[in-house]
């Protein structure tokens, strides 16, 4: 499930690689990407991995709540694989505006509920730069999409390589 952040990475960038299928939600928030999920996560093994790309605007908003409904999807998807996309820092703004301070604690309080103590789920940490990213600063370019896919590309193939992630499931990738 992805959000407009990262929409056409499942169309195009992943395809080649994976049998793909991608749900883009504009503007919406946790709450609504993981209930969209619900049904669609059932028929899902160990095999299968699900992304999750959201909660930029559960940041803006109260990170609380954004990350209770990621713990309870969290708790119901056990039969199989999650990667959560870290929410992207915000370009626009400086790096010291309480927004990207909420972002980077909405990742830290992620991994410190749900990655750590679940081990079917990861934590993507994309690190990019500025010039990933448009002109306005909120959305990636192609170079920032291209980036992305090719580090998701790489988890993906980590998360199905490994019966058990052990350690390795919250590794930052590139640089």
């Amino acid at each position: 499930m992805e959000d407009s952040h990262i929409r056409g990475i499942t169309e195009i960038k992943l395809r080649s690689s994976f049998h793909t299928i991608g749900y883009v939600k504009l503007n919406a928030d946790l709450n609504n990407i993981t209930s969209t999920l619900k049904s669609e996560i059932k028929n899902l093994c160990k095999n299968d991995v699900v992304v999750l790309c959201g909660g930029t605007l559960d940041v803006a908003r109260n990170t609380s709540i954004g990350l209770s409904l990621t713990l309870q999807f969290v708790k119901n998807t056990e039969n199989t694989n999650v990667i959560f996309i870290d929410v992207p820092q915000r370009f626009y703004l400086e790096a010291s505006s309480f927004v990207n301070k909420e972002v980077n604690a909405f990742k830290s309080k992620l991994n410190k509920i749900i990655i750590k103590p679940y081990e079917h789920t990861s934590q993507l940490h994309f690190n990019m730069q500025r010039k990933h990213f448009t002109k306005y600063g909120l959305y990636m370019n192609g170079s920032g999409k291209d980036r992305i896919s090719r580090l998701l590309t790489s988890r993906i193939m980590e998360q199905l390589n490994y019966s058990s992630f052990g350690d390795s499931h919250n590794h930052s990738l590139g640089g």
